[in-house]
């Protein structure tokens, strides 16, 4: 996997120079990033200033932006990039944040989060080419997808390698937070994740500042029902009309969804400054 990490860049300086691929990236097998400690909460509502000079790292193979940070309470994650076909791919599928607190790359616990840019913004002449987005899927889709516009304000939390799948507030109510937003008109995406949990919400990561964990991204080649409302039964018909789907791909009326990406790093939650000191 291909990456690199940047600091003393602004948010709107750093992406200027990524996504005009002015920055020449050097191969590196480490899968190590670095976590940032941040000495207030960040306001989960996809918009920048909470991010400024903290370390980011870019993944050139996908063209995509990650950046973390946490307090004594918190992992933030933040998730950035300017390619519609990424967008179109996480509103019809989702994107799937995974942690693993052994460091490993379990698919334990997970966060899946199906917003993003409203349905007319996706259906924009130039997003998507010859016919327009809407025009491109099958009426089962097209249900399916206003389904989700009507669950934009849920996210689903996947617990053992999706035996199980919870629908809850995506507003941090129940735990985990997650926003979406088009700041300087770069896709971001935001995450809040418990470290612990508590008394009030069952969602944590299970881990401490100074704890090293494993954090994955995962979205495109998902299909439209796959795994969205049973936990990990590839539901929602899609199988039953595969074949009239498939064929209609084949001839090139419909388009094909995305390759699925997946991302995988491991972090060293950041502790806090007084604490590192006493060491």
């Amino acid at each position: 996997m291909v990456y690199k990490d940047f600091t003393s860049l602004s948010a709107k300086a750093l992406l200027t120079l990524i996504f005009a691929g002015s920055i020449l990236l050097a191969g590196c097998k480490s899968q190590e990033v670095q976590t940032h400690w941040s000495a207030e909460p960040v306001l989960v509502d996809g918009k920048m200033p909470e991010w400024e000079g903290v370390p980011t790292t870019y993944f050139e193979d996908s063209g995509v932006l990650l950046g973390l940070c946490n307090d004594s309470e918190n992992l933030y994650v933040l998730f950035r990039f300017n390619d519609p076909k990424w967008a179109r791919a996480i509103r019809m599928g989702g994107l799937t944040l995974w942690l693993d607190n052994s460091g490993k790359k379990k698919k334990d616990f997970g966060i899946r989060y199906t917003g993003g840019p409203p349905l007319l913004q996706m259906q924009r002449p130039g997003m998507t080419g010859e016919g327009g987005f809407w025009e491109s899927l099958t009426p089962e889709q097209r249900e399916r997808l206003m389904q989700r516009r009507a669950r934009a304000d849920q996210i689903t939390v996947i617990l053992k390698k999706g035996d199980q799948a919870i629908n809850i507030p995506a507003d941090g109510s129940s735990g985990p937070a997650v926003s979406f937003a088009t700041p300087q008109d770069i896709y971001t995406y935001e995450f809040r994740v418990p470290l612990k949990k508590s008394d009030v919400f069952d969602y944590g990561i299970g881990a401490e500042p100074g704890q090293t964990i494993s954090l994955g991204l995962e979205w495109g080649g998902i299909r439209m029902g796959d795994r969205q409302r049973g936990g990990g039964r590839g539901g929602m018909g899609g199988g039953r009309r595969g074949g009239s789907g498939s064929g209609g791909s084949r001839g090139g009326s419909r388009m094909q969804p995305p390759k699925k990406q997946e991302i995988w790093v491991k972090t060293q939650l950041a502790s806090a400054p007084e604490l590192k000191e006493l060491k």
